[in-house]
């Protein structure tokens, strides 16, 4: 007969084991070396840019290429890409993107940018993964300040776009995202008011026509910054939008701390959303900016996560999206595809 003892260090045996299991298997999503891949690198605008593809397991459905939101990010966005591309090879799309000009193995300087700019690099992009894969439905899918870059596109550039967390006017994201930031800061709304209409004066000094001069830039703020603001702070998507052919796929979080999703939702309807029978307009329930479950993930900016949120991202993977969101992309761009073939 089997002592207690024995049975009570086989369970837990047993339970080490099936914790282990469940670890690799949410760490999974985390890996992006399990895949194959291949470099990607392209010129635009006078500059070579470095990145990656990945490709699924079997025959690729589709591919689409990632664009970044602002600040100097890589390829993989520190990592943070990770579960949405390995759930978009487990859908049979392949994958590209690269690293900002100036990041990584990439030349130039991202902050040198327009939004122009930045669009003349994602159609050079695009025109590279479509000669590579050719005859395959090619896409675009761009976080936050891809929403100014995106719609300067065309069909003759994508098949598809996927916008998360797009905003419409600069200016009024940088207040609502101020006015937030300033609320969960603890501040009245008399105060919140009276910080705004400083800002607004100060920001009409500082990005005026004259040149800036070093001292009187706001702490943290370099040059490259100032100019990066000053050259793009009146970009408003609003023409680019009522212009665009290609069909799109914008989404929200109904918790969105970044962007007023409401007010910018409702002018994507009004301009674009009748454009193309496949464009949806989508807030998504209980998601952030970034389209994570709000509950444990709802900030302004990852750098304001605690640890112990960090560690619960990457042991969560895919399943720190909210509900259903990463189904309804992955189902959007395969019908994409089939259209292409058809």
């Amino acid at each position: 007969m089997i002592s207690r003892r024995r049975l009570a260090l086989t369970c837990v045996i047993a339970l080490v084991g099936v914790l282990a299991f469940l670890l690799v298997w949410r760490l999974e999503d985390q890996d992006l070396d399990r895949h194959t891949t291949e470099t990607f690198v392209f010129t635009a605008n006078g500059a070579s840019l470095a990145g990656q593809v990945w490709l699924p397991d079997a025959p690729p459905r589709a591919a689409v290429i990632l664009v970044h939101g602002d600040g100097p990010q890589d390829r993989t966005s520190a990592g943070g890409y990770a579960p949405l591309i390995n759930a978009l090879l487990d859908a049979g799309i392949a994958v590209a993107a690269w690293d900002k000009p100036g990041v990584g193995d990439s030349l130039g300087n991202w902050l040198d940018q327009s939004m122009a700019d930045r669009a003349v690099e994602v159609q050079a992009a695009l025109g590279a993964l479509r000669r590579r894969l050719e005859g395959l439905a090619v896409g675009a899918l761009g976080f936050s300040q891809a929403g100014w870059v995106l719609p300067r596109l065309s069909s003759g550039d994508a098949d598809f776009l996927v916008l998360i967390g797009p905003a419409v006017s600069w200016q009024r994201q940088g207040v609502y995202f101020t006015r937030t930031r300033l609320r969960l800061s603890g501040e009245d709304a008399a105060g919140i008011d009276r910080r705004l209409a400083r800002s607004a004066a100060d920001d009409d000094r500082l990005f005026g026509p004259a040149a800036a001069d070093p001292a009187t830039l706001p702490d943290g703020m370099g040059l490259d910054r100032w100019g990066f603001i000053r050259r793009n702070r009146t970009a408003d998507a609003t023409d680019d939008l009522r212009r665009l052919d290609v069909p799109l796929l914008a989404l929200w979080g109904a918790e969105d701390l970044n962007v007023d999703a409401a007010a910018d939702a409702v002018t994507y309807r009004e301009t674009v959303a009748g454009n193309q029978p496949a464009t949806r307009i989508v807030i998504v329930p209980g998601a952030t900016h970034g389209l994570l479950k709000a509950g444990p993930y709802n900030a302004q900016l990852v750098s304001d996560w605690p640890w112990s949120t960090t560690l619960r991202f990457l042991l969560e993977g895919r399943h720190a999206y909210a509900p259903g969101v990463l189904d309804m992309i992955r189902d959007w761009i395969i019908a994409r595809a089939a259209e292409k073939r058809t």
